[in-house]
């Protein structure tokens, strides 16, 4: 496809009535994502999710052609920009992709919640743990499950707000906060 059409596509996107499948979408990922379009992806990505439209496997396998540190972004398709603050588009897609990747293994930690919360209800010393991984790995310890585990589960804690966000400090990304 050509870019210009691509575009005249894209900005048929920003009419509300305007609707797609999963297929349709995934055409336009195809293209966009080829053309190492990141912006555009993500715009694409966020209009499925708003109205309603499951992304598929084939979603999630155009979107990873362009999670990587080292791809040249390009930026020929125009996005509107928007008042509201958002993730730059390779920070986004790397928050998607690693959304898709870990979501079994996430629901899977969480079995153990029960448990994490009454241990850290009886020791509300805990809740005040600065960092992140010192705080999973005496959950680990102290409930018998994996690291890997309790670190969704205090993922999952802080998105419930059992555990504030300002309370955990992660040294190595302040973005996980803002999820």
């Amino acid at each position: 496809m050509q870019i210009q059409n691509l575009q005249n596509e894209i900005n048929k996107l920003y009419d509300k009535n305007y609707k797609l499948k999963t297929l349709d979408y995934n055409f336009l990922l195809h293209n966009t994502t080829k053309l190492k379009e990141m912006e555009a992806t993500v715009f694409i990505y966020d209009h499925m999710i708003i109205n309603n439209v499951k992304p598929d496997s084939e979603t999630y396998n155009l979107i990873n052609r362009l999670h990587s540190k080292t791809i040249y972004e390009n930026n020929k398709i125009y996005i509107k920009k928007s008042l509201k603050k958002k993730l730059k588009p390779r920070r986004r897609i790397h928050k998607i992709m690693k959304g898709y990747n870990y979501s079994e293994n996430y629901q899977k930690a969480l079995i153990h919640l029960d448990k994490v919360k009454k241990y850290l209800n009886e020791n509300p010393n805990l809740k005040s743990i600065q960092n992140k991984i010192k705080l999973a790995k005496n959950i680990s310890k102290n409930c018998g499950i994996s690291i890997k585990n309790s670190r969704y589960i205090i993922t999952n804690l802080k998105k419930t707000k059992f555990l504030k966000p300002h309370n955990l400090h992660n040294q190595n990304t302040i973005n996980d906060y803002f999820k």
